[in-house]
C-alpha cells in the first residue's frame, strides 16, 4: 500500500467518496479476485457499479443518445492520480489503448454501410477514449495508427473532429517511421483528406504528391478507389476539373463493384460536382440522384442524405424552380442539425444564399453568406475546392451588387450569428429578417 500523510488521511475520513475511492484502487489484484469470487455473482461488472453508484462514485449521464456512466471531475482527478502511481499503470494504459483500437476497427464495416449512424453514435460516446488511445499509440506504438486514421476518418468528418484528426495525420506523417507500403498509403491517404476539410491546400497538394506513386502497390480495391476518389477531390485546387472528372470516374467503376454503399455514393455525388462546374448538367442532375438513391436505399448516413439534397436543390435554383429549391434545401438543413454536422449546415446557409439572391434579396443573401463562412471559421474548416468557386462568384456578384460597404456590413452580421441564429434566419421566408 502507498504511505498516505496525515493531511490525506484526514481528508478521506471527513470525505467517504474519496474513501471509498482509495480502498478500491489499493486492493492488489488477488484482493480484487477474491472479491469477484465471494461477493459477486451474476454480472460482476454491474454489481460493482452499483456498489460504485451507491457511494456516489459514479452518476448516470441521460444527456446523449444512450445512458452512460460518469465520473465527478474530482473524483476523475483523484482516480487519474491514484491511477499514474500505480506500478501497472503502463499496462493499464496499454491495455485501454488497445481495448479502443479494436472497438475502431470494429466499426469499419458499419461506417461504410447501413450501420452509420449507430457506430457514429457510439465512437462520439467514447471521443474522449478515442483521443486517448491515439495520443497513447502515437507516443508508444506509432504501427497501427495509419489502419486507424483511416478508419476513423469518417467519423472525423461526420462528428466534427476533423482538426483533431488532420493535426494527428500530420505529426505521424512528419515522423517519416518506416511503413509498409498499404499503411503509408492509409497514412498518406487519410491525411490528404483531412487537409482538404480544414483548408490546407498546401498540405493536401503534398499528400496528393505523395499518394499517386503509392496507388500501384495497392493490392486492397476499396483502398485504391478511395484513395483515388481523394485526388479526385484535390484536383481543383489547382483547377484542375477535367482530372477530377477522370478521377472521380475511375473511382465510381472501381466501388461498383464492391458492396461500399457509402462511398460509392460519395464517388457518385463527386462526380456529379464536378459535371456541375463543368455545366455537364444532365450528368449532373443523374449523378446526384442517384447519390441521393444510394443514400435513401441503404438508409443510414444523414450526412448523406442532407448533402445530396443540397447538390439537388443548386440544380432547381440554376434551372430556376426556387419553390423545390426551398423545399430540398429545408429538408437538408433538417437533416444537417440532426446530424450535428458543421460542414453540412455551412454547406446549406452558402447554398440558401444563392437561393436569397435569385429572390432578389442580396443583402440577406450576404448575411448568409457570411453565417456560413463564420460557422466554418470557428470550426477550423474550409469549403471544399469542388465548391469554392461557385460560393466565390457568388460572393464578388454580391459585393457588386451592394457595393463593398453594404456588403461588408451584412457579410459581417452574418459571421457573427450563431448556429441557432442562422438556422433560424436560413428557414425565414424570402423578405423577413430576424430579430
Amino acid at each position: 500500500m502507498l504511505r498516505q500523510t496525515q493531511g490525506q488521511r484526514l481528508q478521506q475520513k471527513a470525505d467517504p467518496q474519496l474513501l471509498m475511492t482509495n480502498r478500491i484502487l489499493q486492493m492488489s489484484s488477488m484482493e480484487l479476485q477474491q472479491r469477484v469470487v465471494q461477493e459477486m455473482s451474476e454480472n460482476p461488472a454491474l454489481e460493482l457499479s452499483e456498489e460504485l453508484a451507491r457511494h456516489s462514485l459514479i452518476y448516470l449521464d441521460s444527456s446523449g443518445p444512450a445512458p452512460r456512466s460518469r465520473m465527478l471531475e474530482t473524483i476523475l482527478a483523484f482516480v487519474a492520480k491514484r491511477l499514474a502511481a500505480r506500478p501497472d499503470a503502463a499496462e493499464i494504459q496499454r491495455r485501454h489503448a488497445d481495448y479502443y483500437r479494436r472497438l475502431t476497427e470494429q466499426a469499419d464495416r458499419p461506417l461504410r454501410g447501413a450501420g452509420q449512424n449507430e457506430a457514429l453514435e457510439r465512437l462520439q460516446a467514447e471521443a474522449g477514449n478515442l483521443a486517448a488511445a491515439v495520443r497513447w499509440y502515437l507516443a508508444h506504438d506509432p504501427g497501427p495508427l495509419p489502419h486507424l486514421f483511416r478508419i476513423l476518418w469518417p467519423f472525423w468528418f461526420l462528428r466534427d473532429h476533423m482538426r483533431e484528426g488532420q493535426s494527428w495525420a500530420a505529426q505521424l506523417l512528419a515522423e517519416g517511421d518506416p511503413l509498409d507500403p498499404q499503411a503509408r498509403a492509409e497514412l498518406v491517404g487519410t491525411a490528404l483528406g483531412a487537409a482538404l476539410e480544414v483548408g490546407d491546400d498546401e498540405a493536401a497538394l503534398a499528400a496528393d504528391a505523395r499518394l499517386k506513386p503509392l496507388l500501384p502497390g495497392i493490392d486492397d480495391p476499396f483502398l485504391r478507389a478511395v484513395f483515388q476518389l481523394a485526388m479526385a477531390w484535390c484536383a481543383p485546387i489547382t483547377g484542375d476539373f477535367d482530372g477530377a472528372l477522370q478521377a472521380a470516374t475511375e473511382s465510381l467503376e472501381q466501388l461498383r463493384a464492391l458492396d461500399e454503399p457509402f462511398w460509392t455514393a460519395l464517388a457518385v455525388g463527386s462526380l456529379g460536382t464536378v459535371d456541375k462546374i463543368l455545366d455537364r448538367d444532365e450528368d449532373a442532375l443523374r449523378h446526384i440522384r442517384e447519390a441521393r438513391d444510394l443514400g435513401d436505399r441503404f438508409g443510414s448516413s444523414t450526412w448523406l442524405a442532407a448533402w445530396s439534397r443540397v447538390q439537388l436543390g443548386t440544380l432547381s435554383i440554376m434551372g430556376g424552380d426556387l419553390r423545390q429549391a426551398r423545399a430540398l434545401l429545408d429538408e437538408a438543413l433538417d437533416l444537417s442539425v440532426a446530424a450535428r454536422n458543421t460542414a453540412g449546415v455551412a454547406l446549406c446557409l452558402a447554398t440558401y444564399a444563392r437561393l436569397a439572391s435569385e429572390e432578389g434579396d442580396p443583402g440577406r443573401a450576404a448575411r448568409l453568406a457570411g453565417a456560413a463562412e463564420g460557422m466554418r471559421r470557428r470550426a477550423g474548416l474550409r469549403v471544399w475546392p469542388t465548391l469554392r468557386y461557385a460560393e466565390a462568384e457568388l460572393v464578388a456578384r454580391l459585393r457588386q451588387t451592394l457595393g463593398a460597404e453594404r456588403f461588408d456590413q451584412a457579410f459581417s452580421a452574418g459571421s457573427g450569428l450563431s448556429r441557432r441564429e442562422a438556422v433560424t434566419d436560413a428557414r425565414s421566408q424570402p423578405g423577413t429578417r430576424t430579430s
